[in-house]
Formats: structure tokens, C-alpha cells, sequence
């Protein structure tokens, strides 16, 4: 008799739920959306009810497709959560999750590096310190929330606050603790109580269940199982932080291959055999084999999420869905360099390989003759310029193609510029590359019932991208003025953010 496992992925604008059988067929697919809130500049959080509301209708809507008991596994993973939501000791919420996109802790990262050497740091996390990583927002809290602070028992992971909720059991996946950084030792996989002493962090408001993606982080309760439509019992795995998953739904179990993922943020990743430390990148175990391999990954906190900014203030004519759709075709033949725009994407400040709280999204090149095709073409153009910055902290790993996966990867326009700016062959996938389907996919292994050398059978490349070479003589000059143009305004952003 056929089986099903669910794959849920909690992203920052939404969540995603995929139903598979355990041979890989996809039977169907579900997306909630929300969003985040900015309450200041740089600031962005998210609310813990969204999730598990989001998570729990998905579920439903989907397990009322098939038998109960025979969904045999649910994997979920999550947006990168920054602090964590904190929960009192009876689970209660007592404020939103500071999340990946959050730059408010600059004072902490300065306090960070007062108290700790980047030697000692990059030795024991293979990370360094950047209001990015959670470790500098607790201590954000701590020195300006001192009561919630003082109130929270666990700051937990979105993936692990769900499966909490929907188990009873308190996990954190090993991705999830080493992209927390700063306290998390890479090196044995445990809290580092030095750092989290000399950091004055207090380990014990941290899960310190730590679990691999294909083991079972908790089984569905009966109060639940009555609620959702499943089998009460129902094993959950927790499988961390979303880019992984996202990594392993393209058939990625061994070291070796580039994975670019385009969502609201970029994140360009190489799995290895050891960390890539030294490079300006970010490091934490892999989803799979998480104390054999690494994730290590540059990235851009907006990506996607300009693009929907754009459209949502410039071309509100377009839903959401649309409006890409729309303004790709209308700005097909606006040539390369966007007749003289170039933007600069650090809307949110940036992560790695740049590592600056203070830049700002920057538009050069504005005339009276200048279009909204032109400028979203440049907006483009920006995420492209990103992405080869990002994956040529590689180096030598970085070989002749790339695999393109998420969202904003569906826009064929975007696949060729990516191709074209980074001069490297593209690579998209007819399935595969979504964190819901990397989870399932882990889910599946967990029990047994997926084979990892299978799954590269279900993952088709749909289509192979290769650049043209005239546009990518024109684009290597573009991308040297866009690093110069960062270079140049850095300095004033810095200045400016202290007026």
C-alpha cells in the first residue's frame, strides 16, 4: 500500500507543504503566506502564532488527501531564526523571534569582539561575529528586553517551536545550533561553556537535545493527531535550517557541488568535508551527516525580497504572483548595465561575505529619461552581481556550473543573467531544490523508506543555462564598478548612520 511523508518548510514570507509518496512521487502542494514586520530600520521579526498557525492549516489541508495512517513521516525545517522564539517554562510565548534579517545588535557584536578574539572565535564556531547570527540578538535581548529575558526558559528555532507545540519534546538540529554560532563549538558539537561564560550568555535557555535531521525529534501527540487528520504517533524530524533541505531536495549527500537558493534572501552554499574557515563565509554541520560535512555559504539578505518590494510600490498594477511575471516581459529588451543604472541590494544592511550593519539599498545613475523597466532590470542585475560575489568566496572549489534552486530561480530572464554576470553554466531543476521537498526527503531516510542514491533519480536538471559570452565581457566590467561602487558610498553609510 502506497505511504506519504509530509515536508513543511517555515519561510520568512510564508510556508510551504508538500505531500510525496516514499518513491518520490508528488502528490500535492500547499503555500501559506505572512509576513514579517520591520518595527525600525534594520529590525525585522516574526511571530511564532503565524508559523504554527500556518503549519497547522497546511497539515490539515493536505493529511484530508490521504488515509490517516498513512502518513508515516512529517520533516520540517525553518527560516533562519535568529534568536529564537522565547517561551516561558509552560511554553507560553513571550515575544516574536528576532530573525536573519535583524541588524539591530551592532553594539553587541562590538561588546563580541571586546571579549573574544576572532581567532578564538573562528576555532571554535568557524564563525565570526555580525548582528546576523543569533548569539549577538540574545544578548540584544538581554541588555535591552532584561525581564523577557530574565522570563525565558528556551529560546527555541522556528522548526523547533513547531514541533514542540505539536510533540512536547524540545530539540534544536545541528544546523539550526552552529548558524546560533558564537557559543556553538563546531569542533564537538556541544555549547562552547567558555564562550557562552566570557559572552556572560546562559546556555541553559538553549535546547540541549541536539538532533541530526534523519533522526525523530517527536511523535504527534493524540491531541494533535485528533486536530490534523494523522495517526497519533506520527514521527517529526527536525531538519534545521531551511538551506539545507533546500540543498539536499537537489540530490546533494556528498561534498562537491554549488548550490545557489534564490528566496527573499540569496544564499550561495558548498558542502565539504571540513570548514571552510577564513573566508568570510558562514559555516554550521550540513543537514545530512551533520558531524561528517558543512554547509558553508555567502549570502545576501535581500534577494527576492526586493523584487517583491518593488513590485508592491512601484508596480502595485500586478498581485504579487504576477508582477515579476509581468515586469520580466516588459523589461526583456532593456540591454545589460540597464542603460547606466546600477543598484546597490543591501536594503537590510548586508551579511557575507561583506559583513556591514550599515550599508543601505542604493540606486546610481538616475536620469529624467529613466524607466521603472530600468530600474527593476537593475534590481536584477544587483542580485546577479550578488551572487557571483557570494560564490567566488569558493575559490578553487567553485567549478563550471551551478545549481539555481527557489523562487525567484523560476524566472527564466533571471537564469540567463545569473549565467551571464557569473559566466558559469546554469542549472535548474524540473523538481527538486525546495526545502519541502528536502525535508520530506530526510524524513524519508529517517524511517527508512528513502534510499539517499534514489533520490538523485527523482531530481531532473529541467534546463542547463550556459552564458553568452559577449554579455559577459560587458557584465565583468559592470561587476567591477558595482564592488566599487560599494567601496565608495561604505564610508558614507557609516557616517550617516550615527546622525
Amino acid at each position: 500500500m502506497t505511504k506519504y511523508i509530509l515536508g513543511i518548510d517555515i519561510g520568512t514570507s510564508g510556508t510551504k507543504a508538500i505531500l510525496l509518496t516514499t518513491d518520490g512521487e508528488i502528490v500535492a502542494q500547499r503555500k501559506d503566506n505572512y509576513s514579517f514586520v520591520t518595527p525600525h530600520t534594520g529590525w525585522a521579526e516574526e511571530n511564532a502564532e503565524d508559523w504554527l498557525n500556518a503549519v497547522t492549516s497546511l497539515i490539515r489541508t493536505l493529511a484530508s488527501r490521504v488515509n490517516d495512517e498513512d502518513i508515516v513521516a512529517i520533516g520540517i525545517d525553518g527560516l533562519y531564526g535568529g534568536s529564537g522564539i522565547p517561551i516561558d517554562k509552560n511554553g507560553k510565548v513571550l515575544g516574536p523571534a528576532l530573525i536573519w534579517m535583524d541588524r539591530r545588535a551592532t553594539k553587541e557584536t562590538a561588546e563580541v569582539k571586546k571579549l573574544i578574539s576572532d581567532s578564538e572565535l573562528m576555532d571554535v564556531t568557524a564563525n565570526l561575529s555580525d548582528p546576523y547570527y543569533g548569539y549577538t540578538k540574545i544578548m540584544w535581548l538581554k541588555n535591552n528586553r532584561p525581564d523577557l529575558y530574565k522570563q525565558t526558559d528556551k529560546f527555541l528555532p522556528p522548526e523547533s517551536y513547531v514541533i514542540y507545540k505539536l510533540t512536547g519534546q524540545q530539540s534544536i538540529n545541528y544546523s539550526a545550533a552552529g548558524n546560533l554560532a558564537g557559543i556553538f563549538d563546531i569542533n564537538k558539537d556541544i555549547w562552547s561553556n567558555s564562550l557562552a561564560n566570557k559572552l556572560d550568555i546562559d546556555i541553559n535557555k538553549l535546547p540541549h537535545t541536539f538532533i541530526e535531521s534523519t533522526d525523530p525529534a517527536g511523535y504527534i501527540t493524540k491531541k494533535w493527531a485528533a486536530r490534523l487528520g494523522l495517526k497519533a504517533g506520527t514521527p517529526m524530524f527536525n531538519t534545521g535550517v531551511d538551506v539545507g533541505p533546500a540543498t539536499v531536495g537537489t540530490g546533494v549527500f556528498d561534498p562537491g557541488q554549488v548550490t545557489v537558493a534564490l528566496g527573499t534572501s540569496m544564499n550561495a552554499a558548498l558542502v565539504t568535508k571540513t570548514p571552510l574557515r577564513n573566508k568570510k563565509l558562514i559555516i554550521w554541520p550540513y543537514s545530512y551527516k551533520p558531524k561528517d560535512y558543512y554547509y558553508n555559504f555567502a549570502g545576501a539578505n535581500t534577494a527576492g525580497a526586493i523584487v517583491a518590494w518593488f513590485v508592491k510600490e512601484f508596480a502595485s498594477e500586478f498581485d504579487e504572483n504576477d508582477g515579476p511575471k509581468e515586469l520580466d516581459f516588459q523589461s526583456s529588451d532593456v540591454p545589460v548595465g540597464s542603460n547606466g543604472l546600477l543598484v546597490l541590494p543591501f536594503f537590510m544592511g548586508e551579511r557575507s561575505p561583506l559583513w556591514d550593519s550599515n550599508i543601505r539599498g542604493t540606486i546610481l545613475g538616475l536620469s529624467l529619461k529613466t524607466t521603472k523597466y530600468e530600474i527593476y532590470n537593475a534590481f536584477q542585475e544587483a542580485i546577479a552581481y550578488s551572487v557571483r560575489q557570494s560564490i567566488e568566496q569558493f575559490g578553487s572549489e567553485l567549478g563550471n556550473s551551478i545549481t539555481l534552486v527557489g523562487g525567484v530561480s523560476h524566472s527564466k530572464k533571471m537564469d540567463q543573467m545569473i549565467a551571464d554576470v557569473t559566466g558559469k553554466n546554469i542549472l535548474t531543476t524540473k523538481s527538486g531544490g525546495e526545502a519541502n521537498l528536502g525535508s520530506a526527503i530526510l524524513a524519508g531516510v529517517g524511517i527508512d523508506r528513502i534510499d539517499p542514491r534514489d533520490v538523485s533519480k527523482w531530481i531532473k536538471i529541467d534546463e542547463k543555462v550556459t552564458p553568452d559570452p559577449q554579455r559577459h565581457v560587458i557584465y565583468n566590467r559592470y561587476f567591477d564598478m558595482y564592488k566599487r561602487a560599494y567601496n565608495t558610498v561604505k564610508g558614507f553609510y557609516q557616517d550617516f548612520s550615527h546622525i
